[in-house]
């Protein structure tokens, strides 16, 4: 069912404790995984930590691998669960307390890099009000349709993928990506975008 994983020598070096293999499978999925933690839970403090907590569980729990998946889509799952239970729990709900609905979403670096120089000043604000409200709409999407809308069309990975991390079917990966998607339209246009 999967392709050939890259990553599947380093876990087996892993797996008979070559330590330093760890170093080199967080050095190739740490962005990734911090942009899809990030995008479920907007606070960059959390988003670290959890990221972190990601390679720490894979390290501890090496042995439970499966080479049926890929290693990455395990990665994933693992940080979609945590991301679920940090968004449970109680300091996740005090924290959203205090969180102005009008204060502006802090960008990662990347998105910055996504600004054309090309642009005038009114662009660039304009540009950057539709990112954020995009920011926003994508993170008050219902949990089912947010996390395959990311998985697919911001991680890239394919419904296949995606479906392995989130335990579904391929359809009904396909299906929930197609209502984020109408979802998002909808509250795009109903705030002017």
């Amino acid at each position: 069912m999967t392709t050939e994983d890259s990553d599947l020598g380093l876990v087996q070096a892993l797996h008979a404790g070559d330590d330093l293999a760890l170093n080199a499978l967080m050095e190739r999925h740490r962005d990734g995984l911090f942009r899809f933690v990030f995008r479920h839970v907007p606070n960059e403090a959390d988003a670290l930590e959890l990221t972190e907590e990601v390679f720490v569980r894979a390290y501890f729990n090496i042995r439970k691998f499966k080479p049926t998946a890929k290693f990455v889509t395990w990665l994933y799952h693992i940080a979609l669960n945590l991301c679920r239970d940090h968004s449970r729990s109680r300091a996740y709900h005090c924290s959203q307390k205090t969180i102005s609905a009008d204060a502006p979403i802090q960008g990662n670096g990347e998105a910055m890099q996504l600004w054309s120089t090309d642009r005038g000043p009114a662009q660039e604000t304009a540009a950057r009000e539709e990112l954020t409200a995009l920011e926003r709409a994508i993170h008050e999407l219902p949990e089912e349709f947010k996390s395959s809308l990311i998985l697919t069309a911001i991680e890239g990975l394919s419904y296949a993928e995606a479906a392995e991390v989130l335990g579904l079917s391929e359809k009904a990966v396909g299906m929930k990506v197609y209502r984020a998607r109408k979802l998002l339209l909808d509250k795009m246009n109903k705030m002017g975008f």
